[in-house]
């Protein structure tokens, strides 16, 4: 039973990553950086590639409360930057 609710957080958490990123809608005239570009497709690749996992091979996959944790946390700063991959990146 826990296993299967720690399956369904993670998936739900990689699919709400995976869509936030690939909805993002830059601003006008926004400057496109290319290393953020591939920064952002390898974070929608891997946590689109996670949900499909799950949702293929379900109870067979495991699945750790560490990995939910950073789904997690990048779930929050991902949906606080709007899906803006070069605000996560920033460094002040």
């Amino acid at each position: 039973m826990a296993n299967n609710l720690l399956n369904t957080a993670t998936f739900i958490a990689s699919l709400a990553i995976c869509i936030r990123l690939l909805t993002y809608c830059p601003v006008p005239h926004a400057r496109h950086r290319p290393g953020v570009g591939w920064c952002a497709w390898l974070l929608i690749i891997c946590t689109g590639g996670q949900a499909l996992h799950i949702l293929l091979f379900g109870s067979r996959t495991t699945v750790s409360i560490w990995q939910l944790g950073v789904l997690l946390v990048l779930l929050v700063v991902t949906y606080r930057a709007r899906g803006n991959v070069a605000r996560l990146l920033r460094v002040d």
